[in-house]
């Protein structure tokens, strides 16, 4: 998967775990990837507060993203950001911690 280059599967695995209890469960294959590599590039390059959209190639899910705050987790660089996804007319919107490790964003457990 893309997100997660040069890191284990365990890693991959539990870096998309979020996504069970969302809309963006239905994405897989190669959606996947581009959703999991985008939020990457979000984390990387995104301001705080500066939305980005993502969605499926036929529309069906469409997600808006919004870093909304920097911190530090045992001298990791973290970022939350809120996902509000829009699938079949019905809006879910969570927000999640992600921290860099090894030049990859992942999941903040806790």
């Amino acid at each position: 998967m893309a997100v997660v280059l040069c890191v284990s599967t365990a890693a991959i695995a539990q870096n998309s775990l979020f996504l069970r209890d969302s809309p963006l469960a239905s994405v897989t294959g190669a959606e996947l990837d581009a959703l999991l590599n985008q939020i990457n590039v979000t984390l990387d390059t995104t301001d705080i507060n500066m939305p980005v959209t993502w969605e499926t190639e036929d529309k069906r899910l469409t997600s808006v993203w919004t870093v909304t705050e920097d911190y530090q987790k045992q001298d990791l660089s973290c970022r939350k950001m809120t996902l509000e996804t829009v699938k079949a007319g019905e809006t879910s919107r969570v927000t999640y911690g992600f921290c860099k490790m090894d030049e990859n964003w992942l999941f903040d457990l806790e």
